[in-house]
């Protein structure tokens, strides 16, 4: 049943998904409740009874189908989201299928005729609440309406109703495709306003960990991350190497070049982390300003050296392009590195490498150090 066809988004499908349910659990009954009141001034149960029971009890049974399955988590696929959708949809489209018999059933048996009035009042409520209830889809609201109502301005002329009645039904019809379309427009305004307001969660979400210039995780983030990859590296018995890298001389480049082009410069050094660093479980960031931190989970403080190394040497041997031409901008790199027996906590480890970066500095830039004392 894909109607209304076009994809989906997961989020909006999930929504749906749990709106239906909600949905699904009034209403079932009353129609069952509906066709007691129908049939009872009726003598259907003595020249019809093993039908009125059988509308009976497929009535009950729709209504319990309504409760089964209960829907799949929000996490499952789309496809079987999709699959438990359709299959309430056909619940609700067999019950109003059923409810349009009984009308039908009321309009043109005379053996029926004392529960017209019940039947027609309860089918302009159940038109009317299936138009404000179930709109979420409006091919198949549009036909779940049909099959409840469509019998009683198409058959009233044939059951003696006068003609005032068969146009107040028919006047009746205009109201309820009305109230359809404005029951459809409001809950699609609700899903985008429910889309909104889900993506600037992510984007606050994002923020809080993202650095927006350079799109590496930034300080908050990262530290996180450190605390995380310690407990795990303890678990597993393997070290945990961190370096700390500041350009050399940055302040020349924002002096010479302008802001702009620092910016730019930034976001070429994290591109080329990213190209340098490619090891899994790597976890880059920007620490703030011109400094950025590299973690290396497994890697001891020579084997974190050499790859501090390679990206040294790849600044050096293949500067950076900005749009004035090529930077020579060099780096100085900080490494410490954390035993696994090591019980030294995230920002003992920060600090070695801080510390190591410093001396790279003072030793005259452009270098990698090495900080012991954490190992």
């Amino acid at each position: 049943m894909s109607e209304d066809a076009s994809p989906v988004q997961a989020p909006r499908l999930v929504r749906e998904v749990a709106d239906t349910r909600q949905r699904l659990v009034t209403g079932g009954l009353f129609y069952l409740l509906g066709w007691l009141v129908v049939a009872a001034p009726s003598d259907v149960m003595q020249s019809h009874a093993a039908l009125g029971a059988l509308v009976g009890v497929a009535f009950l049974l729709l209504a319990a189908l309504r409760y089964w399955p209960r829907p799949p988590a929000e996490e499952a696929p789309m496809a079987q989201l999709q699959a438990w959708l359709d299959t309430r949809w056909w619940v609700v489209l067999a019950t109003a299928a059923l409810w349009g018999g009984v009308l039908s059933w009321t309009l043109l048996d005379p053996h029926m005729a004392p529960g017209r009035t019940a039947a027609l009042l309860c089918t302009i409520a159940f038109a009317t609440a299936f138009a404000h209830n179930y709109s979420l889809r409006l091919g198949r609201a549009a036909l779940g309406i049909a099959l409840i109502y469509a019998p009683a301005p198409i058959l009233m002329p044939y059951s003696g109703e006068s003609p005032s009645v068969v146009i107040t039904l028919g006047v009746y019809t205009v109201y309820l495709g009305l109230v359809m379309v404005r029951s459809y427009r409001e809950y699609q305004g609700q899903l985008d306003l429910y889309d909104r307001v889900r993506n600037q969660r992510d984007e606050f979400e994002t923020l809080s960990r993202v650095d927006p210039l350079t799109g590496l995780a930034n300080r908050r983030y990262f530290s996180g991350a450190m605390d995380h990859l310690l407990a795990g590296c303890r678990m597993h018995r393997q070290p945990l190497a961190m370096l700390v890298m500041d350009l050399d001389h940055f302040k020349y480049v924002n002096d010479e070049f302008g802001h702009d082009a620092g910016d730019v410069c930034l976001t070429r050094f994290a591109d080329r982390m990213r190209e340098v660093f490619t090891a899994p479980g790597v976890h880059l960031a920007r620490l703030g300003g011109e400094e950025f931190g590299v973690l290396l989970p497994g890697l001891d403080a020579r084997a974190a050296a050499e790859a501090a190394e390679r990206m040294r040497a790849s600044l050096e041997l293949h500067p950076l392009q900005l749009r004035e031409g090529p930077l020579a901008i060099t780096v100085s790199i900080g490494v410490a590195s954390l035993a696994p027996g090591s019980r030294a906590e995230g920002t003992d480890l920060y600090r070695a490498a801080d510390r190591a970066m410093y001396q790279a500095k003072t030793d005259g830039r452009n270098r990698v150090r090495i900080d012991l004392g954490t190992a």
